[in-house]
């Protein structure tokens, strides 16, 4: 296959990626595209690659108990091993989606960094005009409002949780099966970024979105007491909800050089939930915060949310990774007199 055609096929797999009414697994790609399956996967893995698409392209995994499974995170987390798995079909059953926007080159922006990439670039001295136009990039509203419904099933589980009575909802999984569940919820929680909320029945392992519970949570009488609740040590370190059931937690410092009230207090609000495990102090004229972190797919998120008033000093990967994400972004922009009319 020469080399127009690969550009051309790679074109049409973003095509069916980004088609709503499309089920954007390996499998079908290969289907709808008449190509070898291996050229669909070698296809994926060039997208999840390029500095670009990456930001723009995710997976969800309908066998995945995470609600809010991302494979990007996954990815980020153990890159060589996901990649191999990806072209042994590992990755197969995955629901890729895309998010693109094509600008004019009148439109000046700073495309495909996140404001974390961003300040990278900017300790390395680089100019804004190292940056060229008319490229592809991510848009998202990370503040979503939550539904009349989401808020009165969110204060009827508090209720619940507070009285320590049962509940039962039915529940729209991410293949679209209506499923009931009943239960004693124990904990309820709103993620920082992006004004998700999340909820725990006791003793279980899954954790439940509330925009995905269908009609109105009801009070039941069960016959059942309420449970001994078993004992989850690294419970009191989970930051969000992405994290695997066995990891432990990381430790992070952080540096805040933007000490405008408003946003030390924002960051304050923030972490008020893990009052008791986190180090937040002002030395001299700056502000150090230190944690113990599961979760830091969703930590990250939160850390980017914060752009270069946040600096990592530990761990010192992610510090690593922010800067080798700056100067390959950079790279492709240097050079986009090449694809400028992709």
């Amino acid at each position: 296959m020469d080399n127009n055609n690969t550009i051309d096929m790679l074109t049409d797999i973003i095509a069916l990626i980004n088609s709503e009414d499309y089920d954007a697994t390996i499998p079908n790609l290969a289907e709808s595209c008449n190509v070898p399956i291996k050229f669909v996967r070698k296809c994926i893995l060039r997208l999840i690659q390029n500095s670009i698409l990456s930001s723009c392209i995710n997976g969800e995994d309908p066998k995945s108990s995470d609600p809010d499974y991302s494979f990007m995170d996954e990815y980020l987390d153990n890159k060589e091993n996901i990649s191999t798995g990806i072209l042994k079909g590992s990755y197969d059953h995955i629901l890729w989606t895309i998010d693109l926007k094509v600008l004019d080159h009148s439109e000046s922006q700073l495309l495909s960094l996140t404001p974390l990439q961003y300040s990278a670039i900017e300790e390395l001295d680089e100019s804004k005009n190292s940056f060229k136009y008319g490229a592809i990039y991510e848009t998202k509203n990370n503040i979503r409002k939550a539904e009349k419904n989401e808020r009165k099933n969110q204060d009827q589980i508090q209720v619940a949780i507070d009285s320590h009575s049962a509940i039962s909802f039915n529940y729209k999984t991410k293949g679209g099966k209506i499923e009931n569940h009943t239960g004693f919820p124990v904990n309820i929680t709103t993620n920082v970024i992006d004004n998700w909320i999340y909820f725990e029945l006791a003793n279980e392992t899954s954790i439940y979105r509330l925009d995905r519970v269908t009609g109105y949570v009801k009070s039941i009488n069960s016959d059942e007491s309420f449970p001994k609740l078993k004992e989850k040590i690294y419970n009191k370190y989970i930051w969000g909800s992405s994290f695997k059931e066995n990891d432990k937690p990381v430790h992070v410092k952080l540096v805040i050089s933007d000490t405008r009230s408003t946003l030390i207090q924002k960051i304050k609000n923030d972490i008020r939930h893990r009052k008791g495990i986190y180090s937040f102090k002002k030395i001299d004229s700056l502000y150090y915060y230190e944690d113990d972190i599961i979760g830091m797919p969703e930590f990250r998120r939160w850390l980017r949310s914060y752009g270069s008033s946040i600096q990592v000093i530990e761990p010192s990967y992610i510090r690593n990774e922010i800067t080798e994400a700056a100067y390959k972004t950079l790279s492709y922009y240097q050079e986009s007199e090449n694809w400028k009319d992709l």
